[in-house]
């Protein structure tokens, strides 16, 4: 055989394949739309080896990988539904720990003023029985021993000492005080 007729032969062997591949990767994009647009989304543009081995590839495995795809939405979907429940929970959760650490503040609050109002309670009572001591000794002078005292307290004083005594003590008090400042005394008391 001579050279011609090995070209020739294999010029018409191999010059059809070439041409069904270039009609093939030309008319590709219209018969099967979906998978080249997903081929070029994924792989960007292709040369034409790896576009025909995706291609080749892509028929043998749709179908496994139709259901495997269909099966991880699935699986994702349940897990997006418990970890959105989950969510729902810890937020809830958040808001009784909020509303009874507010509760707990309050309390603490109030049991804090409430020990301040019994301090303050005890100590004004102290002062009270303190102040009706003294009084009583005060009380228990004679008018003549009382008048300098009397005369040194200010009005206030007076008018919370008359307060404070009984009838007789406050007779005693009138007495003791010059008629000035027993006027003022009484007129302060009627007010």
């Amino acid at each position: 055989m001579n050279k011609g007729a090995i070209v020739k032969i294999a010029g018409f062997l191999v010059v059809p394949i070439i041409l069904m591949l270039v009609v093939t990767y030309l008319l590709y994009p219209l018969m099967n739309k979906e998978r080249y647009d997903l081929i070029v989304r994924t792989n960007g543009t292709l040369v034409d080896s790896v576009l025909m081995d995706s291609l080749a590839r892509m028929d043998s495995l749709a179908v496994v990988d139709s259901a495997l795809v269909a099966e991880q939405l699935e699986q994702e979907q349940l897990a997006d539904e418990d970890e959105t429940e989950y969510l729902n929970k810890v937020d809830s959760l958040e808001r009784m720990i909020y509303l009874l650490s507010a509760k707990i503040d309050g309390l603490e609050t109030s049991s804090t003023n409430q020990v301040i109002n019994v301090n303050r309670d005890a100590a004004v009572n102290a002062g009270e029985e303190e102040f009706k001591d003294r009084v009583k000794s005060l009380l228990n002078l004679e008018e003549n021993e009382m008048a300098p005292i009397l005369e040194k307290m200010t009005g206030e004083q007076l008018l919370r000492l008359y307060r404070e005594a009984g009838n007789t003590q406050r007779e005693k008090i009138l007495r003791a005080l010059n008629s000035d400042r027993a006027a003022r005394l009484i007129t302060e008391v009627m007010l």
